[in-house]
């Protein structure tokens, strides 16, 4: 006879089912999808080095420019990837919620552990490679850096909920909820330091959790970086924990709707 299993016992196994589910889409049915992973920051990183040798030269505050890009691009695209595809969540596994055992919350948590695999292990292989160029990789303070990057990646998961959240509620909100992360990706330090941007717009752009984030990291790979005045890591941590409220408690709300095969 079968041994009776706990829920958390039950919640694991689905979270593993549907890692696995997910991972064999990405890299099997899908395979450009994972592959993306590495070739756009490549791309990014190539024309944007072209570019900014001929404009300003090959440094930017000291720093080798393309290593400077590839140590804010990485985050910030992981963090948008996250959330993008959490948006997509509900509706790509409505079929999955036909078994009782597997709700949307566990779609998220899932998409959340693959996406941060597949770009963590893009970024490794990017700064292996750099380092073969001769680029110095070091990072100054690796468990700090780990930490905000884990922070970066709750931020984004209670980003992509609301979301999605918001996408279901509303269908053709979902392109412009695409659009708002290409002024995000010119608007958060990931070209330029924020010290950079313009200094009478500033006070605006800080209340960009992203800008926070990335100077942050920055913070903990250069030994002499220093952020922009402003920047808080208290800031993101008091956003995260609200915009995690409102997601869950907005979730709590919907959820028997996220889960209707009339809906989405």
């Amino acid at each position: 006879m079968l041994k009776p299993r706990s829920p958390l016992q039950i919640k694991k196994s689905v979270i593993f089912a549907l890692v696995l589910r997910e991972a064999r889409s990405r890299f099997g049915d899908r395979r450009m999808g994972a592959s993306w992973t590495l070739i756009e920051p490549i791309c990014h990183l190539l024309i944007l080095s072209l570019l900014f040798s001929l404009i300003r030269g090959r440094t930017v505050a000291g720093i080798d420019f393309p290593v400077f890009v590839l140590v804010g691009l990485a985050p910030f695209l992981l963090f948008r990837n996250i959330s993008m595809r959490l948006m997509n969540s509900p509706k790509e596994n409505r079929a999955l919620f036909a078994y009782k055992q597997i709700k949307p919350l566990d779609t998220y948590v899932a998409r959340v552990l693959v996406e941060f695999c597949i770009s963590a292990s893009a970024y490794a292989i990017l700064v292996f490679g750099f380092a073969w160029f001769g680029f110095d990789m070091a990072i100054k303070a690796p468990i700090e850096w780990m930490l905000i990057i884990l922070l970066g990646v709750l931020f984004s998961f209670g980003l992509g909920m609301l979301l999605s959240l918001i996408a279901h509620a509303i269908p053709s909100s979902t392109l412009f909820l695409r659009m708002m992360f290409l002024p995000l990706y010119f608007i958060s330090g990931v070209l330029i330091p924020a010290t950079y941007l313009p200094q009478a717009m500033l006070p605006l752009l800080l209340l960009n959790p992203f800008l926070h984030l990335l100077e942050l990291i920055r913070a903990q790979i250069f030994p002499h970086y220093v952020p922009v005045d402003g920047v808080s890591l208290h800031y993101v941590i008091a956003f995260t924990l609200v915009l995690l409220f409102v997601s869950l408690g907005t979730y709590r709300v919907r959820r028997l709707h996220l889960i209707s095969t009339k809906n989405g």
